[in-house]
């Protein structure tokens, strides 16, 4: 709705009491009808008793007179023979009508200090009796059937509680009470009654705020994290109370989920500044023979010295600006592999003859042991995987050294092994090894023109997209190896 808000926590402290004010309310009404039912069962039940006390006093038929006589015995007793007779005692005499009259009187005036009134209407419809507070409602005779059996009947008018008795001989007998003070007290009551309802409810609305608050602390923590973040400060965290809790599995999936952003952006801002480095180094270099060769007349070999390195520089920047788009297709999801059977082998050998003249130039000599193996592989994009590796392995080479290439197959797939016996890494550079822009110009000697920096990370791009891995281990002074690691079937013999 337009009006309801919007914070959760009044959303949910609203429905909180909304709940505990129905339930709290339906238990109160239930409570006292409960009392109201009972008191006026109280005054039913005083109202009622009296009138086995009244009906014989109001009643002015005869009673016939009964006579003494003798019952035999039915069985033998003490002191009778098994024929003897016993006498009943007479009957009780029947009172006098004056005397019903004056019991009538003292009944009504017991009642009447009892604030019960009494009124008495014979079966012809005139009144017997009348107390002297009948209210003006209660004088007129009730209708009745004729010749109905008798029955006893409940009415609440103009603020009096009445008991009706009709039919029999007796005719139409009413005993009615005030409910003033009984109203009075019930009104009591329910003012009472609504007063700890409030307090209840008001209460648990205060339980409730506290305990909401206290539940939704997490999520204002995981706000203010968010927030501080967003204003810049990557290396804020989120603080995990309860691990085990939703909230807290929550917090520490965001905790991660931040730490990956502040690498992720950490790692951006470098690769920027990497490549922007690395981008002015040729630029420099182009900017500077150019000017060279310009401020004033040069001889032809000068000239061509300055275009070829010209030319160097821009085929280092090609070189670096093609890396840098297959890396921008990696991180945007453009990566896309076309697969194919084929000879993992052959492509091998390929490669190996095109670094041939490299190898040839620094005198190092390689040795293979490939198994002819098919597999599902992007040609193009291993191929380019295979040049970074042995093109590293040979431009990294000591002087005079081997390289060993080997190929075999396994129950886990495809294992592919080059081993260098250039001067190694150190341990502690093994780790970034396959970061972007990350040399190890100490561990390493560079000769000729420098490499972009990007080889390696563009060769683990491949291989994990084909769902392989590739590892490095190295020991200085001995030499580099470096494992590739496909997965799929495989098998022997011809491309099928």
């Amino acid at each position: 709705m337009k009006f309801f808000p919007q914070s959760i926590r009044w959303r949910v402290q609203l429905w909180y009491v909304l709940l505990l004010a129905v339930i709290v309310t339906s238990l109160l009404v239930a409570f006292y009808r409960n009392q109201r039912e009972i008191k006026y069962q109280v005054i039913d039940r005083e109202l009622t008793d009296p009138i086995t006390r009244i009906l014989p006093q109001v009643d002015k038929r005869p009673q016939p007179p009964q006579r003494n006589r003798r019952l035999p015995r039915p069985g033998p007793g003490p002191g009778l023979g098994p024929g003897d007779d016993f006498e009943r005692p007479p009957d009780r005499p029947q009172p006098r009508r004056e005397d019903r009259e004056l019991e009538l009187e003292k009944v009504a005036t017991e009642l009447a200090d009892r604030g019960i009134y009494v009124i008495h209407w014979t079966r012809r419809g005139e009144v017997s009796f009348a107390s002297e507070d009948v209210p003006g409602a209660s004088q007129v005779r009730p209708e009745v059937e004729s010749g109905g059996t008798e029955r006893i009947t409940k009415r609440t008018m103009d603020g009096f509680r009445e008991v009706i008795h009709t039919g029999g001989p007796g005719g139409v007998l009413i005993l009615g009470k005030s409910i003033m003070p009984l109203e009075e007290e019930l009104s009591s009551l329910a003012m009472r009654l609504v007063v700890v309802g409030v307090a209840i409810v008001g209460g648990g609305f205060l339980v409730g705020w506290f305990l909401i608050g206290r539940c939704l602390k997490p999520i204002e923590r995981i706000s203010g994290a968010a927030h501080r973040i967003a204003a810049g400060d990557l290396s804020e965290r989120i603080e995990v109370g309860n691990p085990g809790s939703e909230l807290g599995q929550l917090s520490g999936v965001l905790n991660e989920t931040f730490e990956r952003l502040e690498r992720s952006f950490e790692h951006q801002v470098r690769f920027t500044a990497d490549a922007s480095h690395e981008m002015r180094t040729p630029i420099s270099v182009i900017l500077a023979k150019s000017q060279f060769a310009l401020n004033r007349e040069r001889s032809p070999e000068k000239y061509q010295e300055c275009l070829r390195t010209c030319h160097e520089s821009a085929q280092h920047m090609r070189a670096l600006t093609d890396a840098l788009l297959e890396l921008s297709k990696v991180d945007s999801g453009e990566f896309i592999l076309r697969t194919s059977k084929g000879q993992l082998a052959d492509l091998v050998r390929e490669v190996m003859q095109m670094i041939e003249p490299l190898a040839e130039e620094k005198k190092v000599t390689i040795d293979c042991s490939l198994e002819d193996l098919t597999i599902d592989y992007d040609e193009q994009k291993i191929r380019q995987a295979l040049l970074n590796l042995l093109g590293n392995a040979v431009k990294y080479n000591r002087e005079g050294g081997t390289i060993e290439v080997s190929l075999k197959g396994d129950r886990q797939g495809v294992l592919l092994t080059v081993v260098d016996t250039g001067p190694g890494i150190a341990p502690e550079n093994l780790s970034q090894l396959f970061e972007r822009f990350y040399r190890v110009d100490r561990a390493r000697k560079r000769e000729g023109r420098g490499g972009t920096g990007l080889g390696l990370a563009i060769t683990k791009a491949i291989v994990e997209g084909h769902g392989g891995s590739v590892s490095v281990t190295s020991e200085l002074g001995t030499g580099t190896v470096f494992e590739v690691r496909l997965p799929g079937r495989h098998g022997s013999g011809q491309p099928e």
